[in-house]
């Protein structure tokens, strides 16, 4: 009889580091998957805001070379709303800066988000772009 309580209470602890692991794995799981959209779309507005320049210059030849300087998240709203500021060497005019930021919403809006007046939605975020 005392064989037969042993191997339950191994069985239960078993049961129990599983259990403990799976929560674990999930807490990661989750930190992680937020970080990794974030990421993602901070590549994809940077990598489209180089592709915009870059068609400008090669556009317009008189125009002086661009290149995006940096992007700066900023979070609101507990970390819900995060604006993504793209800054732009130089001075662009207000037609370029246009023509940047359709650019990206155009990029990310094909890689499967929601983009709706220069504001992408996701399902844990809000992002909004301003080019300056």
């Amino acid at each position: 009889m005392t064989k037969m309580d042993q191997q339950g209470q191994i069985s239960i602890e078993f049961v129990l580091i599983l259990a403990l692991m799976a929560v674990i794995v999930c807490a990661v799981g989750w930190y992680t998957s937020d970080a990794n959209e974030q990421n993602v779309i901070s590549s994809a507005v940077s990598s489209a805001a180089d592709n915009a320049t870059t068609t400008l210059s090669i556009l317009n030849r008189s125009m002086a070379p661009v290149r995006v300087q940096s992007i700066t998240p900023t979070e609101t709203n507990n970390g819900t709303n995060i604006a993504l500021q793209v800054d732009i060497s130089g001075s662009p005019s207000s037609s370029q800066i246009q023509t940047i930021t359709s650019s990206i919403l155009s990029s990310i809006a094909s890689q499967g988000y929601n983009v709706t007046n220069s504001t992408i939605i996701t399902s844990k975020h809000k992002y909004t772009i301003r080019v300056v």
